[in-house]
């Protein structure tokens, strides 16, 4: 059975213990799935897509400014809503099966969560060594995004985080400013047409900013940001529910 749907077979057997478990539990299917939405998940993913929207303009700047990457033409706006379902369909089928199902299940049978993400991200970054123009760089460079996400999951066990934080990677880069996704995924014509001028080792090449080092510093940004999300939204609710038991 080919990897993919090897992942795929087990991330379903993963869910479907996460949904038994909790349901002994009195709790929903969607909560089981990481499906359900509350308030605070707006913020989440709002949350995520800027902080990748933030980390993917700084590759386009750093590249810009030394040369790496020369600007050829710049679209009508109306490029920014071509394909669009595909920039949120996908991210949203691959969040589902690594985050909510295999990382889900996983944080339910691993003793240690820090555990269960590594091994989940590094999964998420094997599979990826299978694309196109892939490289040790890129899927070092993908399981740290991996990293990311898993741990973006781990603050609500909800799907919206680390979706914001996947969609705002791909949009940005692919359909603003016109690099390839993980081994040559384009799409339409982006807003920003350009050229890669740069060294493979910098700029990534044909894999996309995530076969570079640009793109590995850029990656490891957004695990900072996160880690810095999940520091704070843990400190909030900890001293949120003091005050609480205070009163």
């Amino acid at each position: 059975m080919p990897w993919k749907q090897l992942n795929v077979v087990i991330a379903l057997l993963l869910v479907g213990y996460r949904i038994w478990t909790f349901r002994k539990r009195g709790k929903s299917i969607s909560t089981a799935l990481g499906l359900s939405l509350e308030r605070r998940e707006w913020v989440h993913f709002a949350g995520g897509t800027l902080i990748s929207t933030a980390a993917m303009s700084s590759i386009f700047l750093f590249e810009w400014s030394n040369g790496n990457l020369q600007v050829a033409q710049i679209s009508p706006l109306t490029a920014l809503i071509h394909d669009f379902s595909t920039f949120i369909a996908v991210p949203l089928i691959e969040e589902f099966i690594f985050r909510c199902a295999l990382l889900g299940g996983l944080l339910l049978l691993v003793s240690r969560a820090s555990i269960a993400i590594l091994i989940s991200a590094l999964i998420f970054g094997g599979l990826h060594a299978l694309n196109p123009n892939a490289s040790v760089l890129s899927v070092l460079t993908t399981s740290i995004g991996g990293l990311a996400y898993g741990l973006a999951f781990l603050i609500s066990e909800r799907i919206w985080f680390p979706l914001g934080l996947h969609f705002g990677w791909n949009y940005f880069q692919a359909r603003v400013f016109g690099f390839s996704i993980s081994g040559g995924f384009h799409g339409p014509a982006p807003l920003v047409l350009q050229h890669d001028n740069g060294p493979t080792l910098l700029t990534g090449g044909p894999y996309g900013p995530e076969g570079g080092l640009v793109g590995l510093a850029a990656k490891l940004l957004v695990l900072i940001m996160v880690t810095a999300w999940f520091i704070f939204e843990r400190r909030w609710f900890r001293n949120h529910r003091m005050v609480r038991l205070a009163d």
